[in-house]
This record gives structure tokens, sequence and C-alpha cells, in this order.
């Protein structure tokens, strides 16, 4: 889900250096009353920090977008890694740096054209940086992935930057020649590819991937204790780990100023990507229970991907079509909006990290009902935000949402203590601050 980058507060331009030159940002669009700190010492009135956020798309995802815009606010100098000339327009048309870092197309003729071009202005620049890269890229198997990883790499010689930071596992594994560059690398760690992957045999070359980067990385971020646990087990070292775990904006989400009853029943509202990890045919299966109950039960569903076709039919054919939305992708505006306006937040996954979507509900002052996956446990304590489940229990789920039913004032009180938690503990500006003292801390390992 994306929107406009005014929802998360971005304005005013700046200046970056890359490559020599100066590069003007275009001057992004700010609420009213939004600000930016510029130019902001890293630490006793040294230089911002330099941080290079690589192995993403445009635009990113919403929980990342707030991070970067934050960063960039709080003075660090943020540039962004992008794959294409659009995305690089789009993001410099929203006030932030980014210049070019594509994937590799081997049959495509441009790159090894561009390729060439690259490899002559790193051999100019850094031969020392470029004889690592291709080193460590030529212990690869293969000619393609040799070539892959070399081409990946080589953007990575002609910038200066203090840190370079993988929101992305799977990211950092397609990139490991650049760990070698002397610069600092830091690697987030969220969910399924330390907590899913290594069971599917298929991913091999992944996990291994996995256990070289928390070797090489100067630090690991993982979004909830149970992640650091997960990825201990494929040989992170508990010294690097930094345990950040994921935050919204209380002021952006609040609860519903007034809320008369709806007189089409009890509104449920889940978010997240359609895909198999959501578990939301047992979801659908709490609610066929509900229904037959003869409860008013009605479910909105926001997120899109891969499984619409399959949920689309499982909603048909348990009958449920006059009581489940599937809405699709939303911009976060809306999804606000869609929580203002429920009674209830469920979240049905087998697996998370520690999911942004449930933070988002507690901060609209919703009770949750979730399953009991990942870091899910670290926001949300059974009886007192909400409701915890066990996963693929459908009967469960259906018990737990019937009690918020039927106990209007225990609903209230859930709601009203998700909210106090999110102040307390997920707030946007204190997750900025962490990400910013970390890559302060790992700055001053470059080589």
């Amino acid at each position: 889900m994306t929107a406009a980058w005014s929802e998360f507060g971005v304005g005013m331009t700046t200046t970056t250096c890359l490559l020599g030159r100066a590069t003007e940002r275009g001057a992004g669009r700010s609420e009213p009353g939004s600000g930016r700190i510029l130019a902001c010492p890293a630490s006793g009135g040294s230089a911002a920090v330099r941080v290079l956020v690589a192995g993403i798309s445009w635009p990113p995802e919403t929980f990342l977008q707030r991070l970067v815009v934050g960063l960039d606010q709080a003075g660090c100098e943020v540039t962004l890694g992008l794959p294409t000339a659009d995305a690089i327009r789009g993001a410099r048309r929203q006030g932030l740096s980014a210049v070019r870092m594509p994937g590799w197309s081997s049959g495509h003729p441009m790159r090894w054209l561009e390729g060439a071009g690259w490899l002559a202005m790193a051999f100019l620049r850094s031969r020392r940086e470029l004889g690592k890269l291709v080193r460590t890229s030529w212990q690869a198997r293969g000619f393609t992935r040799r070539m892959s990883m070399l081409h990946r790499g080589l953007p990575f010689c002609l910038g200066r930057w203090d840190v370079i930071y993988f929101p992305w596992n799977s990211a950092a594994v397609a990139h490991l020649p650049v760990f070698e560059l002397g610069t600092p690398v830091v690697v987030s760690c969220r969910g399924s590819q330390v907590n899913v992957a290594p069971s599917n045999p298929a991913r091999r070359d992944l996990v291994a991937g996995l256990k070289e980067t928390f070797r090489r990385a100067a630090a690991v971020h993982c979004v909830s204790d149970d992640i650091l646990q997960e990825a201990s087990r494929l040989g992170l070292d508990a010294a690097k780990a930094r345990v950040i775990r994921p935050a919204v904006d209380p002021v952006r989400f609040v609860p519903a100023a007034t809320r008369p009853p709806s007189a089409a029943g009890v509104q449920l509202v889940t978010t997240g990507a359609l895909i198999w990890r959501k578990g939301y045919e047992y979801l659908l299966l709490a609610l066929r229970r509900l229904a037959d109950r003869g409860l008013p039960v009605r479910l909105a569903i926001i997120g899109e991907g891969p499984e619409r076709e399959r949920l689309v039919y499982t909603v048909q054919d348990l009958g449920l079509g006059d009581r489940v939305e599937i809405l699709g992708r939303r911009s976060p505006r809306e999804v606000r909006e869609r929580l203002q306006g429920a009674d209830c937040f469920v979240f049905s996954s087998l697996s998370e990290g520690l999911p942004n979507a449930v933070l988002e509900a507690m901060a609209c002052g919703l009770p949750v009902v979730t399953t009991d996956c990942g870091g899910v446990r670290e926001a949300v304590t059974d009886g007192v935000e909400g409701r915890v489940v066990p996963a693929r229990d459908p009967l469960a789920m259906a018990e737990a949402i019937e009690e918020l039913i039927q106990s209007p004032e225990a609903a209230r009180r859930m709601g009203a203590a998700g909210r106090a938690r999110v102040e307390r503990d997920f707030r946007l500006e204190d997750q900025v601050q962490r990400f910013a003292a970390l890559f302060r801390e790992v700055a001053g390992r470059r080589e």
C-alpha cells in the first residue's frame, strides 16, 4: 500500500553529493506544520551519516517509506538505490536522493554495455575496491551468476557512503560481494526469509546466503525477539544483532473521534498481502461459524497479492459473498479510515516477524484478535490489548471474536490498552532514532 510522500511529511529541498558532484533533490510536498531537520550532525558535531538504502523498489512498502523519510528528517543523508530511471525520477520528485542500481538480465545486450561503462568508471575511481568486487564475485558458481554478482556490485564502487543498508535479506544475499568493499553493511531480518525459507529444501541457496550475510554484516537488525531467535539458528552472532521493533505514527493513526453504531452489523477488518502465509482461509472459516450462529458480522480485507483468485473462490464457496469485501490495495489514508470505521481488527497469519498491520490497528484504538505467530506476543498480551489464539484454529478465532461482540466494554478497554501500548512502545520517532543510532555506531567501522 502506497501513497504520496506527503502522507509521511516530506518537504523542502536539500542537496547531497554523489560521485563528486552536487545533485539537487526535487522539492517534495509537506503537510501544514511539518518540518525537517537538515544537516543535523551525526554525533559530536561530525558530518551527517551517509546511508545508502539498497535492494528496494519504488515506491517501497509503507513502513519503509516512513522509516526512510524519518531518517532523512533526523539528519541522515539518505540515498535510495533504485532499479530504473522512472523510479529515480519518482523519488526525486518527492524530495529524496536516488541513484540507479539495476538488477541483472543476462540476455539483454544493454546490460552488458551498461556494465562495461560502470566497469570503466570503477577502474578509474577505485581499482582496489574493483579488485575486491571481482575476486568475490568470481567465487559464485557459474559464469552467468558471477557476471550477475559483478554487475550488481559495480554501482557500489562509484559512490561514497558511510553505511549500506539492505532492508530485505534476499537483496543482501544477491549483493554478497558488496560486503567486501569496506563500507559497513546493515541487514534487516523481517520474517519469511528467516522463519519460512529454511523449511524449504528448494531454497537452500538462499539459506546459505543468509548465513553468509550474517557473517559479513557489520550489524543485523531484527524486527522482534522471535526473529532474533530464528536468525540465531542460522548462525547470527547475538553480538551483531539489534532488535528494533516496527513502529507507527500515533499522530496519524488515531482512534475515530466518534463512531455511531453501524446498521450493517459488526465490522471486522484485516490488512495484509494476499499470500498463503496470512492464513485468510482460516479467518473465513471463523467468519462462517459466526454467521451460522446468527451474528451480524462483516469483514473487509485490504491488500493485494497472488492468492486473490483463491480467496475470491473461498469466499463464494463458503457462502460469504454478502459478508466479505476484498478491497485490494489502498493508500495509507484509506487504510486509516477503514480502521477507524471498524469494530475489531482480525489477523490470521501463520508466520510473521512483528506485523505493522496489528500496530496500526492498535494505534486506532481497535481491539485485536490475532493468531499466536512470530513476534505478535511482543505487542499483544492476551486479554489486555486483545485476544491471542492458536494459528490454524478457526473455532478459537470465532470464539474470541464472539467474546468481544458480546462484551462491548471489554472490547473498548482492550482498544484503549492497545492505543496506550503503541504510544509507549511503538512510536515512529523512537524507531527512527534507534536506526539513526545504529547507523552512527557502524559508520565508524569503514575501512
